[in-house]
């Protein structure tokens, strides 16, 4: 049987094969080749199975020390999930805390007076109504023009919406005008978008972060 394609021969690649340490495209180029009834590297499997199972059984385990366990913990969850981004809304918000006024002041906003701001998540406007960064906390209307979404992000506060015009889609919900949701600190909230351009009623945390 032929056994040029086996750099170092075909017993090195049976003995990797049979302890699972051969890389991926050369185990599938190795069982390919079983599959042609070779008798040598059939035999050379049989050969090396005791020998697997009895290195296997000679292992004893060992238990890591705490720290290493959690800092391996914290490596695998890092690498899992990428770092949260700061949300855009968070930094249009930001652009009115110098004018913010105390939150014990009686605050007026005129709709013939209502600025709004456009950032960067496209069609995605904001009038910031209060912000107050003592309770890490914001008012304001956000208007989403149609066909546009929001991120997936998290929440450092509880967040509630009221939609007031249009439509507004959390995963397979459809929100309507006078329809209410309540987000709790902590949470995660899925992607939001809307198919006809929705007005929206939102107070949230000033540190909402995207995921």
């Amino acid at each position: 049987m032929n056994h040029e394609q086996f750099a170092g021969g075909a017993s090195e690649w049976a003995a990797l094969y049979a302890a699972g340490a051969l890389p991926d495209e050369e185990r599938i180029t190795f069982e390919a080749h079983l599959m042609t009834g070779c008798p040598d590297c059939q035999r050379e499997l049989q050969e090396l199975d005791p020998v697997v199972v009895t290195l296997a059984g000679a292992l004893q385990p060992a238990t890591p020390a705490p720290d290493t366990r959690a800092a391996l913990l914290k490596r695998i969850e890092a690498a899992a999930e990428p770092a949260p981004a700061e949300s855009p809304l968070r930094r249009q918000v930001a652009e009115s805390l110098a004018a913010a006024e105390p939150s014990q002041a009686l605050v007026i906003r005129r709709a013939a007076e209502a600025a709004w701001q456009v950032g960067e998540m496209p069609g995605v406007s904001i009038r910031v109504l209060f912000a107050d960064p003592d309770r890490n906390h914001f008012t304001a209307l956000v208007r989403m023009a149609a066909g546009t979404s929001y991120p997936r992000h998290i929440h450092r506060g509880p967040e509630e919406c009221l939609v007031l015009e249009g439509d507004l889609r959390v995963g397979d919900t459809v929100l309507g005008p006078g329809d209410y949701q309540r987000a709790p600190a902590g949470s995660r909230h899925g992607v939001q978008s809307t198919e006809q351009g929705c007005l929206l009623l939102i107070t949230s945390s000033l540190t909402d972060e995207f995921f």
